[in-house]
């Protein structure tokens, strides 16, 4: 990568460089006279060697489980009471998780400076080895049924099943629909997975760095985007294929042993290596989070139907009092953050256009990304009747051109211009997305081809362009915080965007059904039929406009986009510029 800063990089992912210099690698040490995890040469022993791979089999467990439930949301939908028409409700499986990752991840990489690599690791691990324990057991902890205490595992069940009961009452009491409690169990067993999840990556991203030296931190930190690439690319296909034969659970279940043998493993490699005091905006990750919370659930909320189930008189309706208070915790965070030393987000960034923009267009994408995502085999399993694996490889058609299109927007920001790279990107994911609207219901094998083959590698190529832009945009200095908030604004645009399009989505679906006239005798198998024909027939619209409406976004990206970093632009401080932040995949 030429033109780069000495010492910094970027993944594919976008994922914060390390801000503060790294210890000598040849004095990292696991413990106190313990073997160290580098010679004087810079060369990795075998224990370092066991170090990384710790490390990078972490970041791609917790990788892979941002996108493992989405090709298994229909199995989810039955076990949990969930019906496949109220998405607003299995999008929290989704959103749950992004919240977490989104509160953990700006944070992590100074706490772990702080407190030492190994007792963050230990503690991320172990958060989420038990979210993905709660996850697993989730259907039985939300049962009417109480565990059976005569056996060993009712026993150890039985207290975890009280707490459960006596949260739901607690929820019922503020209004939050608790129908289906397994899923509400789901929900927060996927937010502690993804705090410890979220804070793994700035972590592996610290201790990959430390061991490579400020001279290899690209190669570090391209080996982590690597593997980050690939959990997000493999997700999809291997929570389909766990739910064909061992059902939904053992997407979690399948973590339990090998998180626990991490932890284990990770004691006798990862350093014990602490930085300098520093203060940790906990008060800010916490108000930002809150925010996007009250956002997140205010809206969109279902109301006016019968308990658990699916009615014309339900509608969407936005709840003010949760967006007046989410604008009110924003408030509070800005305050907050134009006060710190150290802020958890740096909104002086926000100043600079180039940094604006790629900011504007990270969350963009990130809302467009994640709604294509949820919507390809919702659509396949609920018109076509695909199942889980037969929606995942329809799916990974799209992931799998991700990190392809992230290596050609890096090399066409580096010999070309960012701005026409993301450009292109944006146009190209819009038009494949266009032709996800022009699906018919019995859509064919190539016609899912010719609209997912563009629409990934659309996805791909913004990548390096609003990496290139935010740190280009920012001083050497800020270099960690300006890649964590556009990092981070992905991650809130997949929230908000999911929720926003899948309630309006629902809304539709309302409307149109109410416009339905199917005529016959109710209970009757021919009216039977005309009835769910036309549940079909306008799902199928429902799906067709929110592929238009996340082409639509694209389309709007691509303003944002031409406002990114030049290459004939200098940067905050007039110093040598990045060209490019796409760190080699292989």
């Amino acid at each position: 990568m030429r033109g780069q800063r000495e010492g910094d990089g970027m993944s594919t992912t976008g994922q914060p460089p390390l801000a503060s210099s790294p210890p000598d690698s040849h004095n990292l040490n696991v413990r106190d006279g313990g073997q160290a995890l580098s010679d004087p040469g810079g060369r990795l022993t075998n224990l370092g060697k066991l170090t990384i791979a710790v490390i990078c089999a972490s970041v791609f467990l917790t990788a892979l489980d941002q996108t493992v439930v989405v090709t298994a949301l229909p199995a989810m939908s039955q076990d949990l009471n969930v019906p496949i028409t109220q998405p607003n409700r299995l999008a929290w499986i989704v959103s749950g998780y992004l919240l977490g990752y989104v509160i953990a991840m700006p944070l992590m990489g100074r706490v772990a400076d702080v407190f030492g690599r190994w007792r963050v690791f230990a503690i991320c691990t172990s958060l989420f080895l038990l979210g993905s324990l709660f996850s697993a057991i989730s259907v039985q902890l939300g049962s009417p049924l109480s565990p059976d205490t005569t056996t060993v595992g009712g026993f150890a069940l039985a207290p975890l099943y009280s707490a459960v009961q006596w949260l739901t009452g607690i929820l019922a009491h503020v209004n939050v629909d608790t129908t289906s409690p397994g899923l509400d169990v789901l929900i927060g067993a996927r937010f502690l997975q993804a705090v410890g999840g979220g804070a793994l990556v700035p972590l592996a991203m610290a201790v990959v760095s430390d061991l490579f030296g400020s001279g290899r931190r690209g190669l570090a930190l391209g080996l982590v985007g690597a593997v980050t690439e690939a959990g997000g690319v493999l997700g999809p296909l291997w929570g389909a294929w766990l739910t064909t034969h061992f059902g939904w659970q053992a997407i979690f279940s399948v973590n339990i042993p090998v998180a626990a043998a991490l932890l284990v493993t990770g004691y006798f490699c990862i350093p014990r290596n602490k930085g300098r005091r520093e203060p940790i905006d906990i008060t800010g990750a916490l108000l930002f989070g809150a925010s996007l919370t009250c956002l997140t659930v205010g809206l969109g909320q279902q109301a006016g139907a019968p308990t658990g189930t699916l009615s014309l008189s339900s509608h969407i309706t936005t709840n003010p009092g949760l967006l007046l208070a989410a604008l009110g915790f924003f408030a509070l965070f800005l305050l907050l953050e134009l006060r710190l030393r150290w802020p958890m987000i740096e909104p002086r960034l926000f100043l600079r256009i180039p940094f604006s923009a790629a900011a504007l267009l990270s969350f963009i994408t990130g809302a467009a990304l994640i709604t294509t995502l949820v919507e390809i085999p919702l659509y396949l399993d609920s018109l076509l009747n695909y199942s889980a694996i037969e929606a995942g490889l329809a799916l990974l058609r799209l992931t799998v051109l991700i990190p392809i299109g992230a290596l050609a927007g890096g090399w066409m920001s580096s010999r070309v211009n960012a701005p026409l790279a993301a450009a292109l990107g944006c146009l190209l994911t819009a038009v494949g997305l266009w032709q996800m609207h022009m699906w018919p219901i019995n859509v064919t094998e190539s016609t899912i081809t010719l609209a997912t083959v563009p629409a990934g590698f659309g996805f791909g190529l913004v990548i390096a362009p609003i990496s290139t832009s935010a740190l280009n945009a920012s001083e050497p200095q800020q270099a960690g915080s300006a890649s964590s908030v556009v990092t981070a604004l992905r991650m809130t645009g997949m929230i908000v965007g999911l929720a926003g399009l899948v309630a309006w989505g629902l809304s539709r679906f309302q409307s149109f059904m109410a416009a339905v006239k199917v005529t016959g005798t109710p209970g009757t198998t021919a009216y039977t039929t005309a009835y769910s024909q036309a549940i079909t027939n306008v799902l199928h619209e429902v799906y067709v406009e929110i592929f238009a409406v996340a082409a639509a976004l694209m389309l709007i990206g691509v303003i944002p986009a031409l406002l990114l970093w030049r290459r004939n632009q200098t940067t905050a401080q007039g110093e040598p510029h990045y060209e490019s932040f796409v760190a080699p995949l292989g």
